[in-house]
């Protein structure tokens, strides 16, 4: 476990100099920066940017003292930022460079500006967006559903990722919203916390005005953080925690599972084994995994989170090769259905391009 957590880290810290590097190359390529000071400065600042983001990684997971939320967010955005300033100028340069070959004169300076400008319109998009909740209505077909739970809802959610950047203001705002959605049931699958974060109680507390059940199986950050931390604060709610076990509701099978801690794989047969066969199962897992086995162990349907649909580009295309359709949305294998949400919360850089936070409202039929 010690030795994937290196590789990840080694890995993460590998991709973000090289962004900062190729960022300098792009900066210097566009805006002339032949001089020696001008290149100093820029390569200078990079470097301190590059600094703040590791310092604000670790410290805010390992420090024993509070964390400046100010410096926490300003370095996680900043990553954004980059990663938005590659892209734009990348694409921009090669988009150029064909035109240079035909002899179409291109100034790159005045390019480059208005390439800053494109970058900037989508930042701010992305920061707009990631605030952006979305109610989305979906209607699952359940068989051998309990007259009692026709047309009932369930309001699904994760990766709210509440620690030091997302706080008590985006849990209100999402209790607030399901209220009105006149919902039977709440079910969070996973990333209820992030890594981070030293009053975790105080951010899950508007959760205690929902007025219906809550269920709650852990995610990967979770164990990042640490399940006894993550316990602690959940003990002033009227959460319950589903960790590996079965409750009936009334006709209905609710699974609940832990996830594995990391470097681990989760075997779900020996809990999927106890479901009664002849009545509906609704299985929480924080990943959208295990889908077969879930399907042969009569599963109705499956609530999953974990990918964000990508966050934004291009993370999507990373979390499409890995879960494949699965990775967002509703799907079908005959009588088994799963949806994966693309969470409610951010991870990183507190934005989303070409994916919508979202609260999905499950009504059965």
């Amino acid at each position: 476990m010690i030795q994937s957590f290196v590789i990840f880290i080694s890995l993460a810290l590998f991709i973000t100099f090289g962004l900062h590097a190729l960022l300098f190359l792009l900066l210097t390529k566009f805006f002339d920066l032949t001089g020696r000071t001008a290149r100093l400065r820029l390569g200078a600042g990079l470097f301190l940017l590059f600094l703040s983001f590791i310092l604000s990684f670790f410290g805010a997971r390992f420090a024993t003292l509070p964390f400046p939320q100010w410096f926490y967010y300003v370095s996680v955005l900043w990553l954004g930022i980059l990663i938005n300033l590659v892209l734009v100028l990348g694409l921009g340069l090669l988009f150029a460079a064909p035109l240079k070959s035909l002899s179409v004169r291109i100034d790159l300076r005045s390019f480059g500006f208005i390439l800053l400008g494109l970058a900037a319109a989508i930042i701010l998009y992305g920061l707009y967006q990631a605030g952006n909740i979305n109610i989305k209505h979906i209607h699952v077909p359940i068989k051998n559903l309990p007259s009692s739970w026709k047309g009932k809802k369930i309001a699904h959610i994760s990766d709210l990722h509440l620690g030091i950047l997302n706080q008590e203001g985006l849990a209100r705002r999402i209790s607030e919203k399901i209220n009105t959605q006149n919902v039977d049931l709440v079910c969070i699958t996973g990333d209820l916390f992030d890594g981070t974060g030293d009053h975790l109680a105080d951010s899950v507390e508007p959760f205690n005005r929902i007025r219906v059940p809550i269920y709650y199986v852990t995610g990967n950050h979770e164990t990042y953080l640490g399940l006894s931390r993550a316990f602690e604060a959940l003990k002033k709610t009227n959460f319950t925690i589903l960790r590996d076990e079965i409750v009936d509701l009334g006709g209905i099978q609710l699974v609940g599972l832990d996830f594995p801690p990391r470097g681990r794989r989760k075997n779900p047969e020996p809990v999927l084994k106890k479901i009664v066969p002849s009545k509906p199962a609704i299985l929480l897992y924080h990943e959208p995994s295990n889908r077969e086995i879930a399907a042969e162990h009569h599963i109705s349907l499956q609530l999953s989170g974990h990918t964000h649909n990508g966050q934004f580009w291009p993370i999507q295309i990373f979390t499409h090769l890995i879960y494949k359709e699965y990775a967002y949305g509703l799907h079908q294998i005959g009588d088994f259905f799963i949806y994966t949400t693309s969470g409610v919360g951010t991870w990183g850089p507190p934005m989303r391009i070409g994916s919508t936070p979202e609260i999905a409202i499950i009504t059965l039929r």
